[in-house]
């Protein structure tokens, strides 16, 4: 069963000790939870972020010799990127990009043509803080396209607003209660009203925190989770 923002607001005001508005607005509320939502989901990124790797990939359009894109804000990293430089062939195939330095510009600018003109080798960069990234191909896209750049990666959730928003973390039943704490313990700071509460209930939800980081990774995989021995010595 889902949880939902309005799920979130009846269990902060719990932890207030007010049904009603009356020493915390809503925005305020909402404000708390929001962070402390955001802060959770950090934490479920450290130990499976393919939680929030998108499904379908975010797709972009190349102009001719124009060489860099604007990117979605919400990609906290790129896991895969493709682009088809010649999308006027029906018959030609995406290519998979690798991420290249800007520093190696000069090694990458020569992969260009293979034969007649079939690219054989593209590189993408990235540029620009999370709120204005843009993402740039080596070499230039020489023709005009239509969705021809496909990008793939861990994209952080949208804040919670409406009531019947959904709180997307991994078992929302047993987890969402962590942000209805911590957002209730930021509050209850306010004003200096009840700090030490306040206090007991954030370290309370950093103690659930580390629990629900031990469970997930625990169901990643259905094997043991073990260290690699590459130098093939005994450890």
């Amino acid at each position: 069963m889902a949880k939902l923002l309005s799920d979130l607001r009846t269990n902060v005001r719990t932890y207030l000790d007010e049904a009603n508005v009356t020493d915390f607005t809503a925005a305020e509320v909402d404000y708390s939870i929001n962070y402390a939502y955001h802060y959770l989901v950090t934490k479920i990124v450290e130990v499976y972020e393919e939680f929030y790797l998108t499904v379908a990939p975010r797709t972009y359009s190349t102009l001719a010799n124009i060489q860099e894109y604007v990117l979605s804000t919400t990609f906290l990293k790129i896991e895969r990127v493709e682009i088809n430089y010649k999308p006027s062939d029906a018959n030609n195939s995406p290519l998979r990009a690798s991420p290249v330095k800007i520093d190696e510009f000069p090694l990458n600018l020569g992969n260009t043509n293979l034969g007649g003109g079939g690219v054989f080798n593209a590189g993408y960069y990235l540029i620009g803080s999370q709120s204005v990234q843009e993402i740039g191909f080596v070499p230039i896209p020489t023709e005009a396209g239509t969705n021809n750049i496909s990008v793939w990666g861990i994209e952080a959730p949208s804040d919670l607003s409406a009531s019947t928003d959904p709180v997307l973390i991994p078992y929302p039943d047993m987890f969402a209660q962590i942000i209805a704490k911590y957002a209730a313990g930021q509050l209850l700071k306010k004003g200096q009203q009840a700090v030490k509460f306040a206090n007991d209930l954030i370290t309370e939800a950093n103690g659930d925190i580390l629990n629900m980081q031990t469970f997930i990774s625990e169901r990643q995989s259905d094997g043991p989770r073990m260290i690699a021995d590459s130098a093939y010595e005994d450890i």
